[in-house]
């Protein structure tokens, strides 16, 4: 029986294989490869050149190198299909599952695509044309059509020879979905029901019939929170007249959770998104992706400078008040940043809806009361440490209880208000909010300056 080893020592099983390779010693990096599962060889091949990653793909067991194919990072994939001909490109392509297919078409150009069709196999090609009908991102595109169907008049037995019959793929193999002769959807049964069950029992005396869908319009992000909130390993997709389709699976919704967790990052860190990962994008691209924010946020921070310039005879009348803007505008910026990145978060998982929704902004309110108080008596102190007049402290500790206080909120609402306008929350990244909190924090500063001054 093949056993597939598990590695974690990559390094110098790496470096051992690239020596395999270099000096054409083909049989033993064979062997070596051939005990791995497909995900540590993805991995290797990742680590490889382009060259070696060609040579170690060509050692692969058929039906191994289609599961480790189907691991790759896009640009391996690519990679691969660059130094193939037709036939092998035609040959995984057949091969590969139409969710994993249908991943790499979403990256390659439009001509490539309707080339790689060509190479198809009438039934894939029509499997693929049917998925690519779908829009991007949404349940259609990721699904898998080879779920295993059964009508409600089968018996146990003649449903688990169907199942066999099938072969379904095994993400696919512990759920079987009940259908009419329309195909609609009319519940589920798993494999453990059928092994349990007697031979002759019909099929809709034990199916479930509550059974959780999506459409195949659903974006993927919410068939994604569906199998992670009822703890699914796949739900399955139906189109809008309610017709069973495919399914999605576990392994696809952690790789979407993965992918939107990513863009959340870089959009929170004001890193333009791209449908390039960033570390993978060309060298040019990531400086593009990043200077157009930074060069927006740049000409955002020329306003605070402004604002400063516009208050500077109170300046002039207290020099003293300009040594704690620093203080008060990154305060504001920490504040508002904090509340921002748990609102994101809260909306992106779905836990922020309706009540729910009002209990965070009520209890957020509160928090950033209390915490105006707290960091308020903090900067009273710090005045008083640098021993300065009693009416700076008094400026400092309220401008600062007022700066948290407002920054709170507005990091509360900014991502709540994007979310209104159907835009992603995660616009209202860190160093936007840090802005914008910025210029409020100075009018305020200087504000509350002016009425205690009386200038």
């Amino acid at each position: 029986m093949d056993v597939e080893v598990v590695r974690q020592d990559f390094p110098p099983l790496v470096e051992r294989i690239a020596g395999l390779l270099e000096e054409g010693r083909y049989n033993e990096a064979k062997q070596e490869v051939n005990a791995l599962h497909p995900a540590d060889i993805a991995e290797i091949m990742g680590l490889l050149d382009s060259e070696k990653q060609v040579l170690l793909f060509r050692l692969l067991k058929k039906d191994l190198a289609i599961a480790v194919f189907e691991q790759l990072d896009f640009e391996h994939q690519e990679n691969l299909l660059r130094h193939f001909t037709d036939a092998k490109v035609a040959e995984i392509l057949n091969q590969m599952s139409p969710d994993d297919r249908m991943e790499l078409f979403d990256e390659l150009p439009a001509k490539v695509v309707k080339k790689l069709l060509n190479l198809l196999e009438p039934p894939q090609r029509d499997i693929a044309a049917s998925m690519l009908g779908y829009p991007e991102n949404s349940a259609g595109r990721i699904m898998n059509p080879r779920v295993v169907d059964l009508k409600e008049y089968y018996t146990v037995e003649q449903a688990l020879k169907r199942f066999r019959r099938l072969n379904p793929p095994e993400e696919l193999s512990y759920t079987a979905y009940v259908t009419d002769a329309e195909r609609h959807l009319l519940g589920s049964v798993t494999l453990r029901d059928l092994v349990l069950a007697d031979p002759e029992d019909r099929i809709g005396d034990i199916m479930n019939r509550e059974v959780i869908a999506v459409s195949t319009d659903d974006d993927q992000e919410k068939v994604a929170q569906v199998i992670q909130k009822y703890d699914l390993l796949a739900v399955p997709v139906v189109d809008r007249e309610g017709r069973l389709v495919g399914a999605v699976t576990v392994d696809d919704a952690i790789d979407i959770i993965e992918a939107e967790a990513t863009e959340d990052i870089h959009r929170l860190a004001a890193i333009r998104t791209t449908e390039d990962e960033y570390l993978h994008a060309p060298f040019w691209k990531r400086i593009k992706n990043r200077f157009i924010w930074l060069a927006v946020l740049l000409i955002m921070g020329t306003l605070t400078s402004f604002v400063i310039q516009g208050f500077s005879e109170i300046i002039q009348a207290v020099v003293a008040l300009s040594f704690f803007i620093p203080m008060l505008i990154d305060t504001g910026g920490n504040v508002g940043s904090q509340s921002t990145t748990v609102v994101v978060r809260g909306l992106a998982v779905g836990e922020l809806e309706g009540k729910s929704l009002w209990r965070v902004v009520l209890s957020e309110t509160l928090i950033g009361g209390i915490l105006g108080i707290l960091l308020g008596v903090i900067g009273v102190i710090r005045v008083i440490f640098l021993r300065e007049s009693p009416i700076v402290g008094l400026i400092v500790g309220l401008a600062i209880f007022i700066i948290v206080f407002v920054s709170n909120l507005i990091g509360v609402f900014l991502p709540v208000l994007f979310k209104k306008m159907r835009l992603d929350p995660a616009i209202a990244a860190t160093p936007v909010i840090t802005t914008i909190v910025d210029i409020v924090g100075v009018i305020i500063y200087f504000r509350i300056a002016q009425v205690f001054l009386r200038l």
